[in-house]
């Protein structure tokens, strides 16, 4: 599929990786989750190299993996150590593919690419989603209909928020700011920022909960940053017009898909608020209303676009874009060059001779 391989990927949350087998397609790649008794987690291509029997269908049997149908049973480097039937020999063909995971941020990360690649150092850092005391996280998993490049445009656009989420989360003065593109590194920050505006209504309710009632008007920023191939952070915050930002009420938010399929993909999200932290019924609150923002506004509208859009090619359709796209079509570009040097890269290396020993 048209997707970054060598990379890192959100493959689940940590909680949801258990002592049972979980399937999961990636890349259009079914895999099985699942940890060991040491709860170290691992992961496998889902199928039996003896009949492509799904694994997901067995069962854990101590540190391996039995499949259900003929019950050969594979370690967690994907090589058959035991067949209950016969001869009980085990051929060099029977193994499946492991792929390499990390632990970090609460999230199972995989690889999908090239394992002898895999670097744990190309993990992106999300610092606060390791400081619960200052940042408080309120998570999610989502499956959405779509292909992961509306996902992530949609989620590098803040122009659609006076509109799509005109009721909580639409900010009039940030409408008329434009998009101002920040490069750090190879990641891309698409950001807008008003001043002495009308705050969102979500963040007036917070701000008064938090600090009591306001006078005068208030500076919003919305910041959203991406890091290859499909990770989106962001800094969204109120303050009082003439005070310094760090006096501000903020949230950091990530929002991370992973393509399941050419049309479908896995959203995990967390708000993170640094004010108000040991509220648990806020939690509740904060989860309701981003869910409710992106199944009842956003996820209609991604889903539509890629009925219309199918599987034809995106800058084949000749967008007519906007100043407010930007930030999306400077990562659209970026991930295309990736993508594009990648499929160079392994098209190469397929035409290398295969060296041989005299």
């Amino acid at each position: 599929m048209d997707a970054l391989k060598n990379t890192w990927y959100a493959a689940a949350w940590s909680t949801d990786v258990e002592r049972k087998l979980l399937k999961r397609t990636l890349l259009n790649e079914s895999i099985v989750f699942y940890r060991d008794p040491q709860g170290r987690a691992f992961a496998l291509a889902n199928a039996c190299p003896h009949r492509f029997a799904p694994l997901h269908l067995g069962k854990l049997v101590d540190d391996t993996v039995e499949c259900g149908y003929h019950g050969l049973r594979f370690n967690s480097s994907g090589k058959c150590v035991f067949n209950p039937d016969g001869d009980r020999l085990m051929p060099a063909s029977a193994k499946v593919r492991a792929y390499p995971l990390h632990e970090r941020y609460g999230l199972v990360w995989i690889w999908m690419g090239d394992p002898e690649l895999a670097d744990l150092a190309l993990v992106p850092a999300f610092p606060f989603l390791e400081k619960p005391e200052t940042y408080r996280p309120v998570s999610g998993y989502l499956k959405v209909k779509t292909n992961y490049r509306f996902m992530v445009d949609n989620l590098m656009d803040v122009a659609h928020v006076l509109i799509v989420h005109h009721d909580m989360l639409a900010c009039p003065g940030l409408a008329l700011t434009k998009t101002k593109v920040v490069r750090e590194g190879k990641a891309i920050w698409a950001n807008r920022l008003a001043t002495n505006t009308t705050p969102p209504v979500i963040f007036d309710m917070m701000w008064r909960r938090a600090r009591g009632d306001y006078e005068g008007g208030m500076d919003h920023w919305a910041e959203s940053k991406w890091d290859a191939p499909t990770l989106i952070s962001q800094n969204t915050g109120v303050g009082l017009t003439g005070r310094p930002r760090e006096e501000g009420l903020e949230t950091k938010n990530i929002h991370f898909t992973t393509p399941e399929t050419d049309t479908s993909t896995h959203y995990f999200w967390a708000i993170c608020r640094n004010f108000d932290i040991h509220n648990e019924k806020f939690d509740e609150e904060i989860r309701t209303g981003t869910e409710y923002a992106f199944v009842e506004q956003d996820q209609p509208l991604v889903e539509a676009l890629q009925e219309v859009v199918g599987q034809r090619e995106f800058w084949s359709l000749k967008p007519a874009l906007l100043q407010g796209d930007i930030g999306a079509v400077e990562v659209r570009h970026a991930l295309d060059r990736m993508i594009e040097k990648e499929c160079k890269m392994r098209a190469e290396s397929s035409r290398q001779p295969a060296t041989t020993l005299g």
